[in-house]
């Protein structure tokens, strides 16, 4: 199935002019490094693989002749839900070669999401671990391929185990030798199709082109002075745009080293780090929260490290003073899927911007502040964040009303999220109008929540807030109004029904409240204002 894009044709021409848009693809930019720094470690991760520029390319080529084998056309879907392994890349690279669309998933997405996902982008190949955190994550699609018309070949990707029930990605490089020639890719096709969870429910897809991609990448490196010297760090799951953009795709534009990090722990971050002489990390503040109380037990070497990169929730006040007092340079930015990354700090800000603001707009991009009628609002008002720029996704897959309601005819972008703006430009987010909880940086719909909760036979009516966390920013708080047979309900039933359900794990409440009716307004709608003070409240009682 081929994707036609809309482009506003006259916003396309000034960025063509002005240079952030061309004709190169990411797989050009692939090319041309590796054809530069062959024999340079590109990417390494923490089960001590590693691979040149060189042996990259070779392995993508033999992977990129067998999709080619199965039937995989440029513009086709290629779907692989791994963690931060050597392995993410090499697929990456191999769909590049062909004009193939990749489609990253979370490891953490079990059956109900990988459905859901795999259909809506009509993926034809689908890579997943033969085992990963004991569990075996390709087992879990195989009985459902009968769910799965588009898909025609599941690769187990035997890195900590064999292949025992699918084909495996080692016998394909062993058996396949590399493409001869690659695909040609203009800069304006869809590359990726990044999948988001929001206000809607399920997951929805972000399509971003190779130009929307480029020019993400090359403003971040370029705002943070990023070059072939740094060894970016990447402990955020490689699904998210995080970890797509900034952990691997930025490391390769411009011949720096890429290393991953698959399961996220303190002391395995402080090694890598030690180990590789990280310069860089970007992710969500939980792990700067971990890093700051790991190093109070034991010291670490972090003099590689020239700055953590935060995003995806608000710097805690704790977590900024830590650093400060431990000389780690701390910067803001600011993003979305949608429109990653496009508020950034500049390295020579005073500490007070470092710490008080989320950046100022990247090259390229203007930004705006909007009232509910998306008029922009003048200095130091509070109202919507929106965005504009070469780097703004180009719509939702096969969601064209919810493509309308975020972008609008002159490509502005409305996240949803509420902020203000300095007279400098400099944007400080305040809250959301969107109803997500931001966990850690991964993003949970309080609907889909809901949807789940409501159909608990002993639940009558329910409602998800966040709850305010010290160390993820965010969790999930449940408020439900039992059925009249009912006068009790457990966390742990909760849990166990949601398991059943086979959703991802993040997505559970980690507290419920049980309630006698959920304040409504007069047209019936919660007031959920209410019971974000309401938690606020009881959780400051307990902790008293």
């Amino acid at each position: 199935m081929s994707i036609t894009l809309q482009f506003n044709a006259s916003r396309r021409q000034k960025y063509r002019e002005l240079g952030f848009w061309g004709d190169a693809s990411l797989g050009d930019y692939w090319r041309q490094t590796s054809l530069a720094v062959p024999d340079k470690i590109a990417v390494v991760d923490n089960h001590g693989a590693s691979w040149t520029y060189a042996a990259l390319d070779r392995a993508a080529g033999s992977l990129a002749s067998w999709l080619l084998q199965n039937g995989v056309q440029p513009g086709d879907r290629v779907a692989f839900q791994l963690p931060g392994w050597c392995e993410f890349t090499l697929i990456y690279i191999a769909c590049l070669k062909i004009g193939a669309v990749c489609v990253p998933l979370l490891p953490a997405w079990r059956e109900a999401e990988l459905v859901w996902v795999l259909n809506k982008c009509q993926a034809k190949i689908f890579f997943a671990p033969t085992l990963f955190k004991q569990t075996r994550p390709v087992e879990l699609i195989l009985p459902l391929q009968n769910q799965l018309p588009h898909l025609r070949q599941i690769v187990g990707v035997d890195k900590l185990a064999p292949a025992t029930t699918s084909l495996a990605l080692s016998q394909i490089l062993a058996e396949h030798a590399p493409l001869a020639s690659t695909a040609n890719v203009h800069g304006d096709e869809l590359a990726a199709v990044l999948f988001t969870s929001g206000t809607e429910g399920m997951p929805k897809g972000v399509m971003l082109t190779h130009n929307n991609i480029l020019a993400s990448e090359r403003a971040y490196c370029a705002r943070l002075n990023l070059s072939w010297q740094d060894v970016f760090l990447m402990p955020a799951p490689l699904g998210h745009a995080t970890g797509f953009l900034h952990g691997v795709t930025a490391p390769f534009l411009i011949g720096a080293r890429s290393v991953l990090l698959d399961v996220f722990t303190p002391t395995a971050c402080l090694a890598l780090l030690e180990q590789q002489h990280c310069t860089c990390m970007p992710g969500a503040t939980p792990f700067v929260y971990d890093l700051l109380c790991a190093l109070e037990k034991q010291p670490a070497d972090l003099s590689s490290l020239r700055f953590f990169l935060c995003g995806g929730t608000t710097i805690p006040k704790t977590v900024a003073h830590g650093c400060q007092q431990r000389g780690i340079r701390l910067l803001s930015v600011y993003g979305s899927t949608e429109s990653s990354p496009h508020a950034l700090v500049n390295l020579d800000d005073s500490i007070s911007r470092m710490m008080n603001t989320d950046g100022y707009a990247a090259e390229g991009v203007e930004i705006k502040v909007v009232d509910n009628a998306r008029n922009t609002l003048p200095p130091g008002e509070e109202g919507e964040e929106a965005s504009r720029g070469p780097n703004v996704f180009m719509g939702y897959l096969d969601e064209p009303e919810l493509t309308a309601k975020a972008l609008d005819d002159e490509g502005w972008y409305y996240s949803g999220d509420l902020c203000r703006m300095d007279e400098a430009g400099y944007i400080k987010i305040t809250g959301r109008r969107k109803d997500i909880i931001v966990r850690g940086g991964e993003n949970i719909s309080s609907r889909e929540v809901e949807d789940i909760l409501l159909q608990h036979p002993k639940i009558h009516d329910a409602c998800v807030v966040a709850m305010p966390d010290e160390r993820l920013g965010e969790r999930s708080c449940a408020y439900v109004v039992l059925k009249p047979a009912f006068d009790t309900l457990l966390l742990d039933e909760i849990v166990t029904f949601f398991s059943r359900k086979r959703v991802a794990k993040y997505k559970y409440p980690e507290h419920v409240v049980i309630v006698d009716a959920l304040p409504r307004t007069a047209s019936g709608k919660v007031q959920k204002f209410q019971l974000r003070q309401d938690i606020v409240q009881r959780r400051s009682q307990y902790k008293a």
